[in-house]
């Protein structure tokens, strides 16, 4: 990640746009979880449930970067080297690192203090749609979160477009992902008490997914992909087919299975075919773009559906 805004400078200390953004979303995150903790697991137990999840994302999101391209940091010694390994500070982050991380942290922190889990990810989660917000907020002062090439004069304008570092009209990307996270956070928030616990973090999850592998379609930055395959997008379907299995095998333990279960379960391979046809024709069919999104679009409404149905 390259930075773009330098607010100042103070000794070793570099402060940034994207950095304070980053402080922003923590921050959020941390007010709506003390605000929904009072009820629910008292103020001081939120607050270290905040610095808990905090610190096992930022080693998630930074162990899995490290991790997908050790070959490539070993490899590009002009850009990385094996002091970049130790050096965080420069970037080198993924977003589902620190959601795994987060999830393995807030895990560990329920066993130590004997809580569960599911309660803790539903206190959790509004917070973090919020931070994600902030944050994807902050990659506009990056090079980072850009799209397609705009070559309409009528649309090249901000939030249809923003001028990238080599003077280029491209998709603000990270606008839309800010929008989609800020939506799902609002989601999160207005919902009344769920009926069991761990729903809110599941729904979390799976909309955070269905998200990401729309709008990762649309990236042209530096995004982690062997291919045209993404790493946000394999990894995101993975976590949603972890929750949809869970959610199938409760279903069916308590009432056997249903013709109900073989249609979600149809309706959600059919969705990830699509997709994976879609997102391999982007770039190599005739067929109009918009009308592929279209479709990949509601094949992710319909496999979220599929997923979410209590």
């Amino acid at each position: 990640m390259q930075e773009l805004l330098v607010l100042g400078s103070w000794g070793p200390f570099t402060v940034t746009a994207y950095g304070l953004c980053v402080l922003a979303g923590a921050l959020a995150a941390v007010a709506v979880t003390l605000l929904r903790s009072r009820k629910s697991i008292g103020t001081s137990r939120g607050l270290s449930l905040c610095l808990a999840a905090i610190i096992s994302a930022w080693f998630g999101g930074r162990i899995v970067y490290v991790l997908v391209k050790l070959e490539e940091i070993l490899v590009d010694t002009e850009f990385y080297g094996v002091p970049f390994i130790l050096h965080p500070w420069e970037g080198g982050y993924t977003l589902y690192g620190a959601v795994l991380g987060c999830m393995a942290g807030v895990a560990l922190y329920a066993k130590c203090t004997h809580q569960k889990a599911g309660k803790l990810f539903d206190t959790l989660v509004p917070g973090a749609a919020l931070a994600l917000c902030c944050i994807r907020l902050g990659e506009h002062f990056t090079s980072q979160g850009l799209g397609h090439y705009v070559e309409e004069e009528a649309l090249q304008v901000f939030p249809f477009a923003v001028l990238s570092m080599d003077e280029n009209w491209q998709q603000p990307v990270f606008l839309w992902e800010a929008a989609a996270a800020l939506v799902i956070g609002i989601v999160l928030l207005v919902q009344r008490k769920p009926r069991r616990e761990g729903a809110l973090g599941e729904q979390f999850l799976t909309l955070l997914g269905a998200t990401q592998i729309f709008l990762e379609s649309h990236r042209e930055d530096e995004c982690i992909r062997f291919g045209f395959v993404r790493f946000s997008q394999v990894a995101a379907i993975v976590v949603i087919a972890a929750v949809f299995f869970k959610r199938i095998r409760a279903r069916v333990k308590a009432h056997g299975w249903r013709a109900g279960e073989t249609v979600r379960v149809l309706i959600f391979l059919l969705a990830v075919v699509l997709c994976i046809l879609i997102e391999f024709a982007l770039d190599k069919s005739s067929i109009d773009n918009h009308l592929l999104y279209a479709m990949m679009f509601l094949a992710l409404t319909a496999l979220s559906a599929a997923v979410l149905k209590e």
